[in-house]
């Protein structure tokens, strides 16, 4: 396992370029949010934006994902050069137009189940909750004003009783396990997509059969990558303070998504996908 986390940077610092198409979209979907959020009035400009929104994501995954497939593939090869090496680097930009070619419809599909899966198990763990914790006792608005900065939030929590102070801690604590949890199930279903079948619904149970065949090593990556974005939570605390260190943090923030990823593949590639010899003992 440490060999294939080691790999896994080798593998994202190498395929460093990766970033760039993340950083632009993630550019690029923050302005059209906030232009939508400006222009959309009606039901029917909000249905339009929210399909704008669906296809912007499906090209961009579509691409995106399968140039991080093609990184891994790269990754592998030797080259005698290290220009042929960088070359082909390069040109791995030059596989999103084939993922989008191949890969957009899958998912668009695989959005739309997701979010369905999402709301049916968002009111499942609703239910769970007000069964278990009880109502809380102030509004959805309270909450909305309280999160516009810290000190509206201060001011909200010191606002509150005991009783509601544990029950708030409760709620945070419940959509904290079943966020992870749906996270943990749903960790192979893109590289599932990728690697072998552009049906996202079929792809969906044979990951989520995946992870469970390998259990340990599935829950074990899932706990690192856990404690990385840990680390990088409590890190981005102290990005406000210098816009220096907010600089720094925002390319420690792509680094860690592109990480994920490639280590996430890496580990499908290295224990699924039997075409080849993928890795060796150490890696598994």
């Amino acid at each position: 396992m440490l060999k294939l986390f080691k790999n896994a940077f080798r593998y994202t610092n190498e395929g460093i370029i990766l970033a760039t198409p993340l950083v632009l979209f993630m550019w690029i979907i923050t302005i059209y949010l906030s232009f939508a959020k400006g222009v959309v009035d009606t039901i029917p400009e909000a249905a339009s934006a929210f399909v704008t929104l669906l296809c912007m994501l499906g090209a961009f995954c579509s691409g995106w994902f399968y140039m991080v497939k093609k990184t891994i593939e790269l990754s592998k090869k030797e080259f005698i050069l290290d220009e042929d090496r960088a070359k082909a680097t390069m040109n791995l930009v030059k596989t999103i137009p084939a993922g989008i070619g191949k890969y957009f419809l899958s998912f668009i599909g695989l959005f739309l189940i997701f979010l369905v899966l999402f709301g049916l198990f968002d009111i499942f763990v609703y239910k769970i909750g007000i069964h278990f914790i009880g109502k809380i006792d102030f509004s959805a608005m309270q909450l909305k004003n309280a999160m516009a900065s810290p000190q509206e939030m201060r001011v909200f929590l010191d606002s509150l009783t005991d009783a509601q102070l544990l029950k708030l801690s409760q709620w945070n604590l419940l959509f904290l396990a079943a966020t992870s949890f749906i996270s943990f199930i749903f960790m192979l279903w893109i590289p599932e997509l990728i690697y072998k079948t552009g049906n996202p619904l079929i792809a969906l149970f044979k990951s989520v059969q995946k992870v469970f065949v390998k259990f340990p090593k599935s829950f074990a990556i899932f706990l690192y990558l856990t404690f990385l974005n840990l680390v990088i939570s409590f890190a981005s605390t102290f990005a406000m303070l210098n816009i220096v260190i907010y600089m720094l943090m925002m390319i420690a923030y792509f680094y860690f998504m592109v990480y994920v990823v490639v280590l996430i593949f890496s580990y499908y590639d290295c224990e699924f996908n039997k075409e080849e010899e993928h890795c060796t003992d150490e890696e598994k």
